[in-house]
């Protein structure tokens, strides 16, 4: 299991406070707030790319990013999917799975590695340079070069962006499988029906502040069963009766 508990972390005038979140093997956490609020550092901080009053646990392991063999073992432990796309423009997807494989050790994951491309529907493009691929095949290439890893954690900032519906839906298909072999899964995402039947616990923000942060049972027992856009116009009841305030003002006028 990841533990991450985060006192206080600044950052100009914007401040993240008593934040406590886990990822638990077989489950998925979703990580749900407005642009702002907070998502993309909690995921820094994960990764030891910001500093931040707090801790780390992993696998009953208190961590810091202050010695190789600490770095190497979150490494092998977490694979981690960025929302903004960063690969070897100038290799082959093929060359990069290459490269990917050779770099981690992975000299017996081919197979699977084979497996995720027939899955993604991906084999026309493994020869055409990165840099030739469209938005969304890149997509698929940086999803595949992290899947393979066949690492116990993932972490996934905004997955869909970029894949069209067939992709979207494989993708949910994937991760259901993955938290069924008992990877323990983190997604940030906006899209809140690509996580409305995934999750089993979810965290919400509000600038820097938790509103939420609950497991599914929880969410039933307080809320009922309500869908994912309903909960979240829920925990941010206050702002959304700021927002229906201004609406009830709005006036279009013709003249």
């Amino acid at each position: 299991m990841i533990s991450l508990s985060i006192k206080k972390k600044k950052y100009n005038t914007f401040e993240l406070k008593d934040i406590s979140m886990k990822i638990k093997p077989g489950e998925i956490t979703l990580l749900l707030g407005h642009n702002g609020a907070g998502k993309t550092t909690i995921i820094k901080s994960l990764f030891g790319l910001t500093e931040y009053d707090g801790e780390l646990i992993l696998n009953n392991r208190k961590l810091s990013f202050d010695s190789k063999e600490n770095t190497d073992y979150f490494k092998n432990q977490i694979a981690y999917l960025p929302d903004n796309i960063t690969l070897l423009d100038y290799l082959t997807p093929t060359e990069y799975f290459q490269l990917m494989m050779s770099s981690n050790g992975m000299i017996n994951q081919s197979s699977y590695l084979d497996k995720l491309i027939q899955i993604f529907n991906f084999n026309t493009y493994l020869h055409v340079p990165i840099k030739n691929l469209s938005h969304g095949n890149k997509k698929k290439t940086q999803i595949i070069s992290q899947l393979f890893r066949g690492t116990n954690f993932l972490v996934f900032d905004e997955p869909t962006n970029g894949l069209d519906p067939d992709m979207i839906i494989t993708l949910k298909r994937v991760l259901a499988k993955l938290k069924l072999q008992g990877k323990g899964i983190l997604i940030s995402t906006h899209d809140l029906n690509f996580g409305k039947n995934l999750f089993d616990s979810i965290v919400i923000l509000r600038d820097g502040k938790m509103k939420l942060n609950s497991t599914v049972e929880e969410v039933i027992s307080k809320f009922g069963s309500i869908s994912l856009e309903e909960l979240y116009t829920k925990v941010n009841e206050d702002y959304y009766s700021y927002i229906e305030g201004l609406l009830d003002e709005l006036n279009i006028s013709n003249d």
